[in-house]
């Protein structure tokens, strides 16, 4: 099996292993809003190689878009994500928030 090195996947690293997502992050992005930036943007969050739970996007008549997603996934994913993010050039601002999955 190949490990997929742009996600973070190092789940068979030590066998076999039930590799779950520890927490969620939302993305609350600010953006021009460009006729690509939806493809740019889901470009992006595809490194995390699941799909997000929700996704919100919103134009503005003053030429600018947020964009919300919620995505399961590590803090260190969402801290790369955000950086790949930010490294687009319609993408004004990141604001990503963690939050940990509360153990059973």
């Amino acid at each position: 099996m190949t490990a997929d090195v742009y996600a973070t996947d190092d789940g068979l690293r030590h066998g076999v292993s039930n590799s779950q997502p520890v927490g969620a992050a939302t993305f609350n992005i600010i953006a021009d809003a460009d006729p690509d930036l939806l493809g740019r943007v889901g470009g992006v969050l595809n490194l995390f190689n699941v799909a997000p739970r929700a996704f919100h996007m919103e134009a503005r008549q003053e030429g600018t878009a947020t964009v919300d997603a919620l995505v399961d996934c590590a803090e260190s994913q969402a801290e790369l994500v955000a950086r790949k993010l930010l490294q687009l050039t319609s993408i004004r601002d990141v604001v990503v928030k963690f939050a940990r999955c509360k153990s059973p």
